[in-house]
């Protein structure tokens, strides 16, 4: 009896290791990395009990369980692109989310009245409004091609998602810096309006910041494995 409940440790022990390696290399969306934790545990222990129904003992079952599934990076590598796509939809998504916000307290603040004059001195007065523009466009495109219209639409490859990401994010870095200079430039008097608009624009700046650096990192990953992949195809030839 003592010896077999130290192998049952032993076993969980290792199911335990491996998981937890595993859930080290997930990077992406903290949600869904424990989601596909929970379905790759869940599929481990299914695998064991099944290999146990087949006669081996527990410590064997777990060795065929885990040599099924693959070691961790190999198995992180096959959801590598799904957590990319996760990621920069909900980066996407925070941008769109924001950005109307921000963007009304900066027209409010340096244009007062646009509906009194014309679109030129519109420009005039806020010179980035077309890369607003484009930065929407793009990111309607990424979550059009990466949610649940793909079913009519081409779906964008996760390199493309992160491609487009890293677009967004870096447009809307040069907007806030820009619209910070135009108004540290202006001689407007000081308002509640403008402290609201200058914080959300500095919290935003750190915040693409720290975006371009983590979505530059998966895009390199992906980079990475793809050439990796190519790699071991040639040299299993």
């Amino acid at each position: 009896m003592a010896g077999d409940q130290v192998t049952t440790q032993s076993a969980q022990l290792r199911l335990d290791a491996y998981s937890r390696d595993l859930a080290t290399r997930l990077r992406g969306p903290h949600r869904r990395r424990e989601q596909i934790r929970a379905e790759l545990r869940d599929g481990l222990d299914h695998a064991v009990s099944n290999h146990i129904a087949n006669g081996l003992t527990e410590a064997e079952a777990v060795r065929a369980a885990i040599s099924e599934f693959g070691a961790p990076e190999a198995v992180a590598d096959a959801f590598a692109g799904e957590l990319a796509t996760a990621h920069a939809r909900r980066t996407i998504a925070a941008y769109v989310i924001t950005g109307p916000l921000v963007g009304i307290w900066w027209l409010l603040l340096l244009h007062p009245h646009p509906w009194h004059t014309g679109a030129i001195a519109l420009l005039v007065a806020i010179p980035v409004i077309p890369l607003i523009a484009i930065a929407i466009a793009a990111a309607a495109t990424v979550l059009a091609t990466t949610g649940g219209l793909i079913r009519w639409i081409p779906e964008a490859n996760p390199r493309t998602a992160l491609t487009a990401t890293i677009a967004i994010a870096a447009l809307v870095l040069i907007v806030d810096v820009t619209v910070l200079v135009i108004y540290a430039r202006s001689s407007m008097p000081a308002q509640p309006l403008a402290a609201l608009a200058v914080t959300a624009s500095l919290l935003r700046i750190a915040c693409s910041i720290t975006t371009l650096q983590h979505v530059i990192a998966l895009w390199h990953d992906l980079a990475g494995d793809r050439r990796s992949n190519r790699v071991g195809s040639i040299a299993s030839r």
